[in-house]
C-alpha cells in the first residue's frame, strides 16, 4: 500500500515564450526541451541554442503573498539538436551569460523530453544561477487516486533542507522527513534526474513543510495541499514542485502541473 501523499498542487497555465523557433536552430536528431524561469532576481532572460535566440525577454512569474506561484513561466517544448556540441545559453537583458550548457552536458537523448530550470538567485554567492535538467517521463502508470510527483531544490540560498509531508497540523518532532539533507540542484525521488513517483491523493489534505537539514524548527516553508482549504489536487496529473530563492530573500515555491493530453508524450 502506497503512503498517502499530497504535494504542492496548483492549476498550471503554460506560458508560451515569445520568439520560439520550432527547430531550435538546427537539423538532425532532436530532443524536446522546455525552460522554466525559477531565478527571481535574474530579470528577463533570452534563451539561445547554437547562438540563435529561441526565446526572448522571458520574465520571472512572480510569487503570491504566500511565496508561491501556481503559474510559473515555462515554455512550450522546443526541438533542440542532440549533438553533444549543441550549446544552450541563457542571457540576461544586457547580453551577459546567466549560464551555458550543452546537449552533451545535459545528456539530451533523441526524441526524449526535458525541462531545464534556471535555478538559484543571482544575489547568492557562488556559481548561480545554474541549470537543473529533468527528464520528463509522463508514461508513469498512475492509479485512479494517484498523482505523479517530483520535488526540486532550486534555492541556492537555503542550504540543505529536510522535507516533510504530514496530515494537517502534525507536530514535526514526531515524524521523519520524506527526504533529508536535500541539497541545491537535487531532485526527489531521485533514480534518474526528473523521475516522477506515484503518490496517493489525500482526501483530507496534507501539509508539506520544509526545514533546515537536521532541524524541526523553524519551518522555512509550509503549504496546505488538498482538502477543502489546500491547493487543489487532481488524480492523473504530473506535479513538479520547485523550491526557489524568494525575490526579497527567504524561500518560495513554483508549482507546475502537466496533464496527459496537454503535454506531448
Amino acid at each position: 500500500m502506497r503512503t498517502v501523499f499530497s504535494v504542492l498542487i496548483g492549476l498550471f497555465l503554460t506560458v508560451g515564450l515569445a520568439g520560439c523557433d520550432s527547430n531550435g536552430g538546427g537539423e538532425g536528431p532532436t530532443a524536446q526541451v522546455r525552460f522554466m524561469h525559477a531565478s527571481a532576481d535574474a530579470g528577463p532572460v533570452d534563451v539561445l541554442v547554437n547562438g540563435e535566440t529561441v526565446a526572448s525577454e522571458v520574465s520571472f512569474s512572480g510569487l503570491n503573498e504566500s511565496g508561491i506561484s501556481a503559474t510559473p513561466t515555462v515554455s512550450s517544448y522546443l526541438e533542440v539538436p542532440v549533438s553533444s556540441g549543441t550549446s544552450v545559453e541563457v542571457q540576461d537583458a544586457d547580453g551577459n551569460t546567466v549560464f551555458t550548457t550543452s546537449a552533451g552536458e545535459a545528456n539530451l537523448q533523441e526524441n526524449a523530453q526535458y525541462t531545464i530550470i534556471v535555478a538559484g538567485a543571482v544575489a547568492v554567492e557562488g556559481d548561480t544561477p545554474q541549470p537543473i535538467v529533468l527528464r520528463d517521463r509522463f508514461q508513469t502508470e498512475l492509479a485512479d487516486d494517484e498523482v505523479g510527483l517530483r520535488l526540486v531544490h532550486g534555492s541556492a540560498g537555503a542550504g540543505s533542507v529536510d522535507i516533510y509531508l504530514t496530515p494537517p497540523n502534525t507536530d514535526l518532532q514526531n515524524v521523519n522527513p520524506i527526504t533529508a539533507d536535500f541539497q541545491f540542484t537535487q531532485d526527489f525521488p531521485g533514480g534518474f534526474a526528473g523521475q516522477f513517483v506515484p503518490q496517493a491523493v489525500s482526501q483530507s489534505g496534507s501539509d508539506l513543510s520544509v526545514t533546515l537539514a537536521g532541524m524541526k524548527q523553524p519551518v522555512l516553508l509550509q503549504l496546505r495541499v488538498g482538502g477543502d482549504q489546500g491547493l487543489p489536487v487532481s488524480p492523473g496529473q504530473f506535479i513538479t514542485g520547485v523550491a526557489i530563492d524568494g525575490p526579497g530573500g527567504g524561500a518560495g515555491a513554483l508549482v507546475h502541473v502537466d496533464t496527459p493530453g496537454q503535454s506531448a508524450q
